[in-house]
């Protein structure tokens, strides 16, 4: 309760990030998103420089704002390197709207506006807010769907037009695998440093075993995800069980499967999530009702893409198992999603 305070205390200090202007290079942006409305903001700061460029279902003139002050986008590096867009393949617009979803995602976080009455299919309604909610945002869309893409080239120049233009502090939630160092050498961002503009950075989706942080160069302000104050229940009654023995996939294609109308146990040794996904899609065309899959729980969260679904720990995988492989029936319970609310807790 008193962490919470303090960082209460200290965002109305800042006065929620008023007046500051931070740059976001990323996907682009989708300026119809309530979280960059800007109700309630004063004028544009008058240093600055920049502009919002029109595009493909992109209006400069209509779709930036008080809070949306800048919209640029580069393309030139990763057509140099890949040749032009195949849009059949891969849409995409040419312009600073974000077909992607990351960039309006980390904008959002940063700095999007208070959003009254938001829940995820009715589940926690409350007030939703970004970490300093009233900040201006330049948007650089330097990173493409196609190839899942950012041009070092792009990246570099969105660095040198963002400095040029402004920004205050600069974001690049982008990371690379091992080796650190790809062509987009992070020793230019020590322009920025230089010229007194913090610039902060994804830690990376890995994690948290070693050697799994990408941005780590000491110039730059690298920041980490935390897990979350929460945890799922898992009840045996009325659903029968399953134990998957075959990769889903496999028992998803075969007509004469036995997943039909149960809730199937997955184990799994992988460290993305694509592949709990895939089961969960596996599972679901194949009839079942639900999944629990047994993983790492250093892991990130298993997104439910709504259909029932918890992860658990390999001990508590096995239990089940055990459950299963000792029980003539063995069943679970799918409930009704509810909120509970308690008392406010830091986040681990």
């Amino acid at each position: 309760m008193r962490e919470e305070m303090e960082s209460e205390s200290l965002l109305h200090k800042a006065d929620m990030g008023r007046k500051i202007i931070v740059g976001v290079i990323d996907t682009g942006v989708w300026p119809e998103s309530e979280m960059h409305n800007d109700k309630g903001y004063g004028p544009i700061p008058s240093r600055w420089k920049g502009s919002c460029e029109s595009g493909e279902l992109f209006n400069g003139l209509i779709h930036c704002n008080k809070k949306l002050i800048g919209a640029k986008y580069f393309v030139d590096g990763l057509v140099a390197e890949i040749g032009d867009f195949d849009r059949t393949e891969n849409p995409e617009y040419a312009s600073p709207r974000d077909f992607n979803g990351h960039g309006t995602h980390v904008s959002s976080t940063i700095g999007g506006s208070f959003l009254p009455d938001v829940s995820y299919l009715g589940l926690g309604r409350g007030t939703v807010k970004g970490g300093a909610p009233g900040v201006h945002l330049a948007i650089y869309k330097a990173c493409w769907l196609q190839l899942g893409s950012c041009s070092g080239a792009d990246v570099l120049k969105a660095i040198d037009e963002a400095i040029h233009d402004g920004v205050d502090i600069l974001s690049l939630s982008l990371g690379s695998k091992v080796p650190l160092y790809s062509e987009t050498d992070v020793r230019e961002l020590t322009s920025a440093v230089a010229k007194g503009i913090p610039v902060v950075a994804a830690a990376g989706n890995d994690g948290p075993s070693a050697q799994t942080i990408s941005n780590v160069a000491p110039w730059i302000l690298t920041v980490a995800a935390t897990t979350l104050d929460r945890s799922s229940n898992l009840c045996r009654s009325r659903t029968r069980l399953f134990r998957s023995s075959l990769p889903t996939v496999r028992l998803s294609a075969n007509p004469n499967n036995t997943m039909e109308g149960k809730v199937v146990l997955c184990f799994t040794r992988e460290t993305s999530v694509t592949p709990a996904v895939d089961d969960i899609i596996a599972v679901r065309n194949a009839g079942g009702l639900g999944v629990i899959i047994a993983r790492n729980p250093t892991h990130l969260l298993l997104p439910s893409r709504n259909f029932p679904s918890v992860a658990v720990d390999f001990e508590l995988g096995t239990d089940i198992l055990f459950y299963i492989r000792s029980t003539r029936s063995p069943i679970v319970k799918i409930g009704d999603s509810r909120t509970l609310v308690a008392r406010p807790v830091a986040t681990k």
